[in-house]
């Protein structure tokens, strides 16, 4: 399969971290620092994709004038306060054996770092994310060596 008929099955990250709706904001923050990632797919009870919460949107939630400016007491805030409160509804997805180039423009268009990827039943499968992207265009892009 050439690169141009690459599909974003063949791209994603198979390795899913997810969260629940009722997981407390310092759980989420927890989470993506543990597994160096910047977003979380959060899920129902039934693991139906419901949202997405991203890094930036925790560094906003704790970036207030009104939260105290100790670490800890921004953590104890966060505790608080629920995933679905603050994450992004319905996030835009792409479906598993679409094209690698369709995932990247429609990253491009929506300005996101990532997409949940979903099969063709609508359960959610991977992610496929700009470093993914990036990582696929150095392979592309890098001369191979000689072979002798």
């Amino acid at each position: 399969m050439t690169q141009s008929n690459l599909k974003v099955k063949q791209l994603m990250s198979k390795s899913l971290f997810t969260i629940n709706l009722d997981t407390t904001l310092d759980v989420a923050l927890k989470s993506l620092n543990a597994n160096s990632i910047h977003r979380l797919p959060v899920v129902d009870n039934d693991g139906n994709l419901k949202g997405i919460i991203t890094d930036r949107d925790l560094r906003l939630a704790t970036d207030s004038p009104f939260l105290p400016e100790n670490n800890e007491d921004r953590l104890e805030k966060l505790r608080l306060h629920k995933v679905s409160s603050i994450m992004k509804q319905n996030p835009v997805t792409i479906e598993d054996f679409s094209p690698v180039v369709e995932a990247a423009k429609l990253m491009r268009v929506t300005n996101v770092g990532g997409l949940p990827v979903l099969d063709k039943k609508g359960r959610l499968i991977g992610m496929v994310t700009r470093s993914d992207l990036l990582d696929l265009l150095i392979k592309v892009l890098e001369p191979v060596p000689p072979q002798s």
